[in-house]
């Protein structure tokens, strides 16, 4: 695991350059490859010819056939094939994830498969079967075993990427223990154990965590903002004066929200969690603050919010208080809800605009089109600060 040392000042100020290597390096590589122009994204037989390399380069005897797009993602592309030769069943059919130039985040194929390796068995999760950086097919890539299931109900509505989708009552009771519970698993898993060689470690006691979120994304606006948004800054500053300790740094998801797993519907049994790119280890608080965005659920005419639009906000905070002995403490969860805000405007006003104008996305009209929200994320971001500025 990797570590980040405090510069001398840090007790007196935070330190606005402390941000986990892995990510920063991430960060800076994207400004040189976004030099290289417009991104083509590739066609199923290009795919193909890249899978046969990659199984060469790695000395396995499989062959990908039957290569065609997966909808979805708002930062990947994915694609779903065929695999014959000598594999597990797990991997008879498999799922590419791949890095297109640049998209709404920057994230890490290495991260995400040594997180979805330690939550094997511990939750429902894709089965990895490999994570290359790039010299296979010029792009890093993740390749997982094929798991079956739906975001939402057959019947129900859905939005981009999972949003606004209705769940309905019976499925919404079915889903809700299990979605919990596979936070809760998430939140136990043991660092001491699993191999997260890419991941840096808060130090304990300390306001490490929530300072390496803002200092990432004050950062990601730092080199890519196209527009000034004094919002932003006024949040920024908010942060900074009160950065809150972390006694206990925990994995965490990093984007639980509907969209992000994947059930049967005819066992009403979650498959498959997904989409863990957004995860690190941090304050508990974070999670459950990201899953109090209005963005992510729905709000009942009494005022209600729905997490995932699927149960009622103390029922999330009782369950969860009361499997693991942690207590929320509200100054805390405030504060990450102030954060929540500050990140995703933040990847929505900068990263995504930029791909959406610049074609170096498979996706520019999904990018474009999550630009626009920014509006609503931002009335819920004045709403969070009112009363505690002036």
């Amino acid at each position: 695991m990797q570590t980040i040392s405090p510069s001398p000042s840090a007790t007196s100020r935070p330190d606005h350059e402390a941000i986990e290597p892995r990510l920063l390096e991430l960060l800076l590589d994207k400004q040189e490859r976004r030099k290289q122009g417009p991104y083509v994204p590739r066609s199923a037989p290009e795919i193909e010819a890249g899978l046969a390399e990659l199984f060469r380069q790695r000395g396995l005897n499989l062959r990908a056939t039957g290569v065609r797009r997966l909808g979805g993602g708002a930062s990947k592309e994915q694609f779903v094939f065929d695999v014959e030769g000598d594999r597990p069943d797990e991997f008879a059919r498999c799922v590419l994830r791949m890095d297109p130039r640049e998209g709404i985040i920057e994230t890490c194929r290495r991260r995400e498969g040594q997180v979805l390796r330690a939550m094997a068995g511990r939750a429902p999760v894709p089965p990895v079967l490999c994570v290359d950086d790039g010299a296979a097919m010029g792009q890093p890539l993740m390749i997982t075993g094929f798991v079956g299931g739906v975001t939402k109900p057959s019947d129900g509505a859905s939005g981009p990427s999972g949003l606004g989708a209705t769940m309905g009552d019976r499925v919404s009771e079915a889903l809700t223990p299990q979605f919990i519970d596979c936070l809760i698993e998430t939140h136990a898993t043991d660092l001491a154990t699993a191999a997260l060689d890419d991941f840096a470690m808060p130090r304990p006691g300390t306001t490490d965590a929530a300072l390496w979120q803002v200092n990432y994304w004050t950062k990601v606006r730092e080199l890519e903002e196209i527009d000034s948004l004094p919002l932003l800054t006024l949040a920024e500053t908010w942060l900074y004066d009160h950065l809150p300790v972390c006694a206990e740094p925990i994995l965490l998801h990093g984007d639980w929200r509907l969209g992000n797993f994947l059930f049967d519907e005819g066992t009403l049994r979650i498959t498959a969690m997904l989409d863990w790119e957004l995860t690190h280890i941090g304050d508990f608080h974070e999670d459950l603050a990201y899953s109090l965005e209005p963005l992510f659920g729905s709000v009942q005419p009494d005022g209600e919010l729905m997490i995932g639009s699927m149960f009622p906000v103390s029922r999330l905070f009782d369950t969860y208080q009361a499997k693991t002995g942690r207590r929320i403490d509200p100054a805390t969860l405030k504060w990450y809800q102030v954060m929540t805000s500050y990140k995703l405007i933040t990847m929505n006003h900068t990263s995504s605009i930029i791909a959406a104008r610049d074609g170096t996305n498979h996706q520019s009209a999904l990018l474009g089109f999550l630009a626009s929200v920014t509006a609503g994320m931002s009335d819920t971001l004045c709403n969070l600060l009112e009363g505690e500025i002036g």
